[in-house]
């Protein structure tokens, strides 16, 4: 007689492959984190020495070029950490991946928090790009008017622009044809994805290269300082002064005391970001992964740090510091007398010293829109991945992480990141804020996302030194085959104690001694700096958490096991 019995009720995790496929190369993960980091630092690097504003020395290099080297240092330990836990993990996701494995019970809480707050970092980072775009198209028309004196140029500041500011339904219009060029790249199929990204960036850090080279050998500081009245309205003087009201000058390299000298850290961790993220597209790295990351991840930092230190500091003090100091902290202040009310640019600065080559200035600054630009589409495809390696946990609903057969890639995923980047436009050229968040108009500014973007990315930057640290104690099955796992706490230790200082005396402790100093009420100096909004996504990430953890129970689904495992390929 057959005999009939009712199986239980699934409640383990099923998995499914992540619909992937492995065809980035070394050379495209390496310049995937490239385009990653430099942003608008191609040719605005001397812009962001007043962005602290702290005093500014020079000893060899500018206070700002030794944060450079000194967190490039402490770096090569992230690298080596992302480099060993990808190795032994090679999936996308990066840190959420590894924070959610090797920490116990808290683990994919934490990594959850971690990655979420990093995705909202990085599209206020995309935020700031996109008026750049803009920014440099009208300083390339000027730099054309400059040596030209056609009308047509000498009015770039008009473009996109109303009441000579980048906002409004100007602004909103060219952010969306930015938006609109960047779906374009975005919406490739992977291999010709990182095609048009490492093509672009070779060809932008080709003009980095023509920028050092032609500005040192064919402009000087004698003739910038003797041009700046008759092409921008101003003198030299009128902008050393700028400098001291704002308080940017400074002697010496200006390293100590560490209480100072982590703003401007904070300002290099922000320039950085980005330097590791083709360890959240393991997923898709060809050949050796330990050999691919570490390739990529240490060849982006030492473009990084070149580019921070010796390729900014040299052509700055080669033109004077203390005019790009000046410059740099009008432009960050709003200061009606900004000159040419455009940044201290570097081809600007070269056009304005050596007229007669503005053609290769022009060339050059065209050319430096395109790091900004490549940003914007690489944020969006590693964010992708993120929501991939969300929706494969359960973390979000499931359809946020299918990939689309043609693109092999989460099409959704990239949809709803752009969807996001696209109200943040709306919310920088739009007064739809209250002012006693988003100060004094409304609306989102560039040094609020910029500042916003650090506190974000804080986990981002400390968990990978916890990560390495209680790895190899906690996850002994995971790591046992991991390089350098004997020296992965040692790693870990240094890093987060590195960090942890930065963010201490930069983030935490001005924020204490400000609502101490009782000078204003404690509601609207978070409201003013940009803590609230920082608080705000906090709370949302926990209530987003809760949502998904409820969804699942009554689905069935423990995830208990799922964390034990490491996501499918």
């Amino acid at each position: 007689m057959a005999t009939t019995t009712t199986a239980a009720p699934q409640k383990l995790f099923t998995r499914q492959a992540s619909g992937l496929v492995r065809e980035v190369s070394v050379t495209n993960a390496l310049f995937f984190n490239t385009a990653a980091f430099v942003g608008a630092g191609l040719v605005w690097y001397p812009v962001f020495y007043a962005l602290p504003f702290i005093p500014v020395g020079v000893a060899v290099f500018t206070t700002y070029g030794w944060a450079a080297i000194i967190v490039g240092a402490a770096a090569v330990l992230l690298a080596l950490i992302f480099a060993s836990l990808t190795s032994v993990m090679p999936r996308s996701g990066g840190d959420y991946v590894f924070t959610s494995r090797l920490i116990p019970r808290i683990g994919p809480f934490i990594g959850w928090l971690e990655s979420f707050t990093l995705v909202f970092s990085s599209l206020a980072i995309i935020a700031f790009e996109v008026p750049v775009v803009l920014r440099n198209l009208q300083i390339t028309g000027r730099i054309i008017g400059i040596g030209t004196g056609a009308s047509f140029f000498t009015n770039a500041n008009s473009w996109f622009a109303e009441n000579g500011n980048i906002t409004g339904w100007p602004g909103f219009i060219g952010a969306v044809i930015v938006l609109a060029l960047i779906f374009l790249v975005v919406i490739q199929p992977t291999r010709r994805f990182h095609l048009i990204i490492t093509s672009l960036a070779v060809m932008a850090l080709g003009a980095g290269v023509v920028m050092f080279v032609f500005g040192m050998l064919f402009t000087s500081q004698s003739s910038l300082e003797s041009h700046l009245q008759s092409v921008a309205g101003t003198t030299a003087g009128a902008i050393a002064k700028a400098a001291t009201d704002n308080g940017v000058a400074g002697s010496g390299a200006g390293i100590l005391p560490i209480a100072t000298f982590s703003f401007m850290a904070a300002v290099i961790l922000l320039q950085y970001i980005g330097f590791q993220y083709s360890a959240y597209i393991a997923g898709e790295v060809t050949g050796n992964i330990r050999r691919g990351i570490l390739i990529a991840v240490l060849g982006a930092l030492a473009i990084g740090v070149v580019m921070n230190s010796v390729y900014t500091d040299f052509f700055s003090e080669h033109l004077g510091v203390t005019t790009q100091l000046g410059w740099g902290a009008m432009y960050w202040s709003g200061s009606a007398h900004l000159p040419l009310n455009q940044p201290n640019s570097m081809p600007l600065l070269a056009t304005i010293s050596t007229s007669g080559l503005w053609p290769i200035w022009a060339l050059v600054s065209l050319a430096g829109m395109l790091f900004p630009f490549l940003l914007c589409p690489v944020y969006i495809n590693f964010i992708s991945r993120l929501g991939l390696a969300w929706s494969l946990d359960r973390r979000m609903p499931a359809w946020l992480g299918d990939v689309n057969e043609r693109l092999r890639a989460p099409l959704k995923a990239i949809m709803t990141a752009l969807v996001v980047a696209t109200i943040f436009a709306i919310l920088q050229n739009f007064p739809l804020l209250p002012k006693s968040i988003a100060p004094p108009d409304g609306k989102l500014n560039l040094v609020a996302t910029l500042w916003f973007s650090i506190l974000m990315a804080g986990l981002t930057w400390f968990m990978p030194g916890i990560n390495a640290l209680v790895g190899p104690f906690s996850r002994r099955d995971l790591l046992k085959n991991a390089p350098w796992r004997t020296w992965l706490p040692v790693f870990g230790v240094i890093w987060a104690v590195f960090v942890g200082a930065l963010y201490w005396f930069a983030g935490f402790k001005p924020i204490i001694d400000n609502v101490r100093s009782g000078k204003q009420s404690t509601l609207d100096y978070f409201n003013n700096s940009g803590i609230t909004i920082s608080l705000f996504v906090i709370a949302l990430a926990i209530v987003i958490y809760a949502i998904q953890a409820f969804r699942n129970r009554a689905a069935g689904v423990d995830t208990a096991m799922m964390y034990k495992v490491i996501p499918p390929e």
